[in-house]
This record gives structure tokens, sequence and C-alpha cells, in this order.
């Protein structure tokens, strides 16, 4: 009995591990960026959701395309993101990868 209390606690902690961020999460995490150099897990997060890849092409595309160009920078794409969710705070309620998604799209679409 007291091995099942230790595989349900170690059940609840891995699945916070691999939950995903949220857009609040990623405000934080950019806002620090920003402020401190894109260094450590903040930084890493923040860039990863600034600059997506436009590889989500197929029919079942949720997350709107976003399509860069080669000059953008890290800092530059974070305080955009960092502006929209600050400009539109139900945004901060969705995932980081949704929020990104929305606020970059409007400002890099795809043609």
């Amino acid at each position: 009995m007291k091995n099942l209390k230790w595989i349900g606690l170690l059940f609840m902690i891995s699945t916070d591990i691999y939950a995903a961020p949220s857009a609040n999460d990623l405000l934080v995490a950019c806002e620090d960026s920003l402020a401190n150099g894109f260094h450590g897990s903040t930084g890493m997060m923040c860039s990863w959701y600034v600059t997506p890849c436009d590889c989500h092409n197929g029919k079942d595309l949720v997350i709107p395309r976003v399509c860069l160009t080669a000059s953008e920078s890290e800092e530059s794409l974070a305080k955009i993101v960092v502006d929209g969710l600050k400009a539109q705070p139900a945004l901060q309620l969705k995932s980081a990868e949704m929020a990104a998604g929305i606020i970059l799209s409007l400002n890099y679409p795809c043609d």
C-alpha cells in the first residue's frame, strides 16, 4: 500500500513536469530574458516560443502560421510577444504556443 502512495505521488509530479507552459509563463520568461539576456531555462523558453517554425502547414492546423524572415532578432520578437500579451490579457489564459502564434501571425503572416 505504501508503494502505491509513492507511485501516485510520482505520477502527479511527472504530469506537472510535462505540462505545456501557459502564455503567462511565457510573459514572465520573456520579460526576464529581455531584462537579463536570454540565459538559462527562461531564456531558452522565450527563444523557443518567439521563434516558431512554419512547420504546421497541414489541414489540422490550430495554431496560426508565422512566417519570419531571417532579419528578426530574438529580442525584437520577445518584445512583440510581451507587448501583445500585455495589450491582450485574455491571451495569457492560452498556451504559450497558441498566444505567441496569434501575436506573431499579426506581424508576420504567411502569404
